[in-house]
This record gives C-alpha cells, structure tokens and sequence, in this order.
C-alpha cells in the first residue's frame, strides 16, 4: 500500500539523515504569519502535514512533497474518478498520524491533542481539501473538550461537514480586501486578527467572537474585481524566469497569485504548463 511505503521511508529518512526543525522548513507568506502569530501571542503552533500528519513546530523533520491540494506532481492521489468526497485523503491522514515517529513525543493527531489538552483553545485553519482530510479527527476530538463550542474555531473558505457546521468561520474575497492580504494568506490573517482580539480583550468563547465578526464584516463593500491585463506568452515566461530568480523555490500557484495580483492576466493552465517547463528546463 502506497501510504506504508511513505510512512516506511519517511521515518527511515528522520530516523537516519539530517534534520531541519519544521519552523524553518516551511516557505511562504501563509507560514510567516502563522510565525509571526507565535512570536507575537501565547499561542503553540502545530503544522497540519500531508506528508507528516500532525506536527509540533519544534519538530525535526526531512523536506518532502506532499499536499491534499488536487492537480499538482505531490498531490495525494485521490484513488477514486470522483472528485467529491476525497475520502482516501481522510484515509492518508488516519494512517500517517497512527505511524508518525512522534508518537513517544507529543500527540500526532487532532484527537489525541484534544484529549490530552481538553481545556485549551483551538483555531484550525486550512484551505479545504485540508479541513476534508482532517474533518474525522476533528469530529472524534470533540467530544473530549470542556466546551467544544467555546474552544474550536475552522477558518476555511467552503462549506464543511454539516458535524462541524457550528465551529466554521467561512471566509470570502471581501475580507481579504479588508485586511490587506491576497486571497492564499486569507485564512491565516483571519486566524491572526481573531487571535489578537481573543487575548487582547481577554475573552473565553471563540464562537461569540466570531458570530461577533460577521456580523460586523456583512457591512464590508463587494471587492472590486478589477480586469487584468492580458499577457502574451513570451511576457510571462519572461515573468516566471524573472520570479524564480528572485525566488529559486516558488511554487507554481504562489508564482501564478503574484502575477495576477501585480495586474496580469493569463489562463491558469497554460500559465502552469509553462512554468513546469521553465522549471524543468532548469539545471
């Protein structure tokens, strides 16, 4: 099975080569701010892996590819025709966090973190094919909190298991307008402002702060949805060489949000396509 073949060589790799701590291993603004989140706020910091499971900030681990985002060379396969339902990434995260190596350290699911913290606060925020990977352990997880409504907080941009309904604080393209980010580091900005007023004001329920939020954000203006310029493609393989310079491990879709938040415009399949080709051109 492909998920003991993973987990075999991943432990064997953490076990036998060298190691980076997974603070530094991750890239990216969405990773910055959760950082910034932690050095800013009494907050403890755990990474949701599709590679890994669950991970403590402090762990060493190996680089490594892996995503539950669909339509990329590291993408978990979905092992079903069907879209919908992506039920063997749930599958994945079940049996990587039941043979992460971090076992004898610290909880390596959501489930047992919540039964060993069953007082704490959780704020999970992901895109959606993470909150679906993970749904199970956060369903299981919740009946060992004292409060679970006043504890949990999803920040997600979709809709979710109609179990976790109650928790999801839903996202939309006027709130990243609001708070000055683009739309991949939305959910993490939100996670930050919620923060900082949480303990801020000193507050003890998560879902009256946020049914309080958007409340307030419902007011918000409709973002403008401003036309980008169409570019040949000579310009943006002009634009993709000049960004992987200045950026030699930038992912395709980070690559693809800076070019149309700097006013372009291109088709995002094509725009994909030409960047796996400059990559692999590469030396």
């Amino acid at each position: 099975m492909l998920v003991n073949s993973w987990c075999n060589a991943l432990n064997e790799a953490i076990s036998t080569s060298a190691t980076v701590c997974a603070e530094d291993l991750y890239k990216g603004g969405h990773w910055a701010t959760a950082k910034a989140i932690l050095d800013c706020y009494p907050v403890d910091l755990w990474v949701l892996s599709a590679g890994l499971g669950l991970l403590h900030h402090k762990d060493n681990v190996v680089p490594y590819k892996a995503t539950f985002a669909v339509g990329y060379d590291e993408s978990i396969p979905l092992y079903s025709q069907e879209y919908v339902g992506k039920s063997f990434h749930r599958t994945w995260w079940k049996e990587i966090t039941n043979r992460s190596i971090f076992k004898s350290k610290h909880p390596t699911s959501i489930v047992e973190l919540m039964k060993k913290r069953k007082r704490d606060y959780y704020i999970i925020c992901g895109s959606p094919d993470y909150i679906n990977a993970i749904e199970l352990d956060i369903i299981n997880g919740l009946e060992y909190l004292v409060d679970a409504k006043k504890q949990l907080l999803i920040i997600t941009s979709k809709k979710i298991n109609g179990r976790l309904t109650a928790y999801l604080f839903k996202t939309n393209q006027n709130m990243a307008q609001w708070l000055r980010c683009n739309m991949l580091m939305l959910n993490i900005s939100v996670a930050k402002y919620i923060v900082k007023e949480f303990t801020s004001k000193q507050l003890n329920d998560l879902n009256e702060l946020s049914q309080k939020l958007i409340e307030e954000l419902k007011e918000l203006p409709e973002r403008e949805v401003k036309k980008g310029i169409r570019r040949t493609p000579e310009e943006v393989k002009s634009f993709i060489l000049k960004i992987m310079e200045q950026n030699p491990s930038i992912s395709a879709t980070h690559a693809l949000r800076e070019f149309r938040d700097s006013g372009n415009s291109f088709e995002e399949k094509r725009f994909r396509a030409e960047f796996k080709a400059l990559r692999e051109a590469k030396p």
